[in-house]
């Protein structure tokens, strides 16, 4: 039995979409300064980092996701879907159309775009792949019992194809009765190698704070 993160650790050096401040760890009380404690001082924006978005992300009234219940925010049949794409590459229908994913309750692409997060933090910025809009539509028409898409990219919007990537978003987040539920997104995941028949379930552990749309996240897997 073991349990992995799936979530990058946020760092001052953390790639951040280019919209939001980077974030800041600043240290404040510290014991070699003659202080009787260790504090810091952490500014981040709420899109910072691995990070899950909720529908009031996009969608005005949408939920928030510090409204989710934990039982909402585990799920027991995780699935990595292996979808290599390039540089500015998109997730299409016809990638995905053929594979069952029955009994999924949570997808999660596997790019490849991930091995420049750290080495090439511009073109894992500025070249990261996303995920059409149709693609997700379809996801939500067909397998409503799937609750949440995560990706191994700065965000399910590709930087270069921003229209695409937008109403990518509002097709998870519209409230719609034949859709079934709203989906969750996390963005910026660290998949590395897992096989996905290892995966028993996954957990998302967002920061706690009251009112917030999105929040940066722990993503903690249990391997079998």
């Amino acid at each position: 039995m073991q349990y992995i993160t799936l979530s990058h650790q946020l760092e001052e050096n953390s790639p951040v979409h280019f919209n939001l401040r980077k974030p800041k760890i600043v240290p404040n009380s510290q014991i070699t300064k003659g202080d009787g404690y260790n504090s810091f001082i952490i500014t981040a924006e709420n899109h910072s980092g691995t990070h899950i978005d909720a529908p009031g992300h996009f969608i005005e009234g949408g939920k928030t996701i510090s409204e989710y219940q934990p039982y909402e925010l585990i799920y027991g049949n995780p699935l990595i879907l292996d979808v290599r794409k390039g540089p500015n590459e998109i997730i299409e229908l016809q990638d995905i159309n053929e594979i069952n994913l029955n009994h999924v309750d949570c997808l999660l692409f596997r790019t490849g775009f991930e091995v420049y997060h750290d080495e090439h933090p511009e073109k894992y910025l500025t070249q990261n792949p996303g995920i059409s809009p149709e693609a997700v539509y379809w996801i939500r028409q067909n397998f409503q019992g799937i609750h949440c898409l995560g990706i191994d990219t700065i965000s399910m919007s590709s930087y270069q194809n921003p229209e695409p990537g937008r109403q990518a978003h509002l097709n998870a987040f519209m409230d719609d009765e034949k859709l079934g539920k709203p989906l969750l997104l996390i963005e910026d995941m660290k998949l590395g190698s897992i096989k996905t028949e290892e995966l028993d379930w996954v957990m998302v552990v967002p920061w706690q704070i009251k009112g917030i749309d999105s929040a940066p996240c722990t993503v903690i897997a249990k391997l079998s």
